[in-house]
């Protein structure tokens, strides 16, 4: 592929002469310029510099700062990809990139994205100076939705289109927003869709200050930005996913065995620190064969669904339930006694009978649960604790079922 070469200069003749003589002496494409504007240029294309001696240093200064613009450009995207390599936390990906931004564009910076609902707010928000950005997001507020150029921002939002607003002062904006453009010298905006390939996640969105004014190659970064923003919120929750999928059963979406085990470990170690209490529940289908033998393993499976759902219903947000395995469920009670855990016990043993699950699903019969319920003792192996809870829960299977034992009672 043949490289390319420039020619600039002030006057337009000498430079087309110029051109005019190594066009029949090389085959490399030869673009000449002699405006304010200087091309695109990359590392391996030669540039020749003709001009009155007295403009040569202007040129060539202005040369020098196009390139070195175009090295801290590509130094900065070097820098984002190092970042989203390092972040795994949207919160913290959006902060950093808007505070990043501030490098290379605007002096303040937003993120917006879109919720569940499809509604935006506010994710991150950057200025090099605090006062401006309170009092644009103070000014956003008493305004919505008019406190920023809403029109602008619902068209990238919601048609996919990058928005460059080179010059803030010949648009027309309400006038709380006019005064702060005024006060602060906000000279320029761009906006940008955060997108995938089938989804748009939201909208970053830049501010220049005056004497600086954003032109088409400032537009071309953002994009790239917003691009990479996108990227590094996929994996992101990519990634959350995965961690979400190691600790959940897949059947009831409870946490699983393998997590039950870290999390008792970690509670049992803090009940240790602070001498707080700790109880457990380990939880047993009554006759579940019977069920599975009956109706099928389908069946069996939307029961044991539903009694996950019932014991979640049953237990404080502070809880934690698991599925540990075939139709055995536990229940992790920080700062709970053991008289606070058998209460609990309890409670779970009335919301499953009542719920009448197999006639929900369109069966005869009644599901129960048998429970145990045990305390941790200070300086002992939390597996000490579901050892003791299982005697207790195996005791409750021996005598009517439907019930709650306590180990040692």
């Amino acid at each position: 592929m043949g490289h390319t070469i420039f020619i600039l200069g002030t006057d337009a003749q000498q430079c087309r002469e110029l051109k005019d003589i190594l066009q029949g002496q090389i085959a490399d494409a030869i673009v000449t310029s002699t405006g304010d504007a200087l091309p695109s240029i990359q590392e391996s294309d030669t540039v020749i510099i003709t001009s009155e001696e007295k403009n040569t240093g202007v040129l060539y200064r202005r040369l020098l700062n196009k390139l070195e613009d175009q090295v801290h450009r590509a130094h900065f995207l070097g820098e984002l990809i190092r970042l989203f390599s390092s972040s795994h936390q949207p919160e913290e990906i959006v902060e950093k990139i808007a505070a990043k931004s501030a490098e290379v564009l605007g002096e303040t910076a937003f993120i917006v994205l879109s919720n569940d609902q499809d509604q935006l707010r506010l994710d991150a928000a950057h200025s090099k100076q605090p006062e401006p950005l309170i009092k644009v997001l103070m000014t956003a507020i008493n305004v919505a939705p008019n406190g920023l150029p809403f029109e602008a921002l619902r068209e990238v939002i919601e048609n996919k289109n990058p928005q460059l607003i080179e010059k803030l002062a010949d648009i027309e904006m309400p006038a709380e927003i006019r005064r702060l453009v005024d006060k602060y010298g906000f000279s320029s905006l761009i906006a940008t869709p955060i997108q995938t390939k089938e989804y748009v996640l939201g909208a970053f969105i830049t501010v220049a200050n005056a004497p600086r004014f954003f032109n088409e190659e400032d537009l071309t970064l953002a994009v790239e930005l917003s691009d990479f923003t996108a990227i590094a919120l996929e994996n992101a929750s990519l990634f959350s996913e995965l961690q979400r999928s190691a600790i959940t059963d897949s059947l009831t979406g409870l946490y699983n065995t393998r997590f039950f085990n870290e999390v008792l470990g970690r509670e049992a170690a803090r009940a240790d620190r602070y001498s707080a209490p700790l109880s457990l529940l380990m939880i047993d289908v009554d006759s579940f064969k019977l069920v599975n033998d009956t109706y099928g393993h389908v069946v069996g499976n939307k029961v044991l669904t539903e009694i996950g759902r019932e014991v979640e219903k049953s237990v404080r947000n502070t809880d934690f339930v698991f599925r540990c395995g075939g139709d055995e469920f536990g229940v992790i009670l920080p700062q709970t006694t053991l008289d606070g855990a058998l209460h609990a016990a309890q409670k779970i043993l009335q919301k499953v009978d009542h719920s009448n699950i197999l006639s929900s699903l369109g069966y005869s019969g009644a599901v129960t649960v048998s429970i145990g319920v045990s305390e941790y003792r200070r300086g002992t192996h939390y597996e000490s604790l579901v050892a003791e809870a299982d005697q207790a829960l195996y005791a409750s299977k021996r005598s009517s079922k439907n019930c709650a034992r306590t180990f040692g009672k």
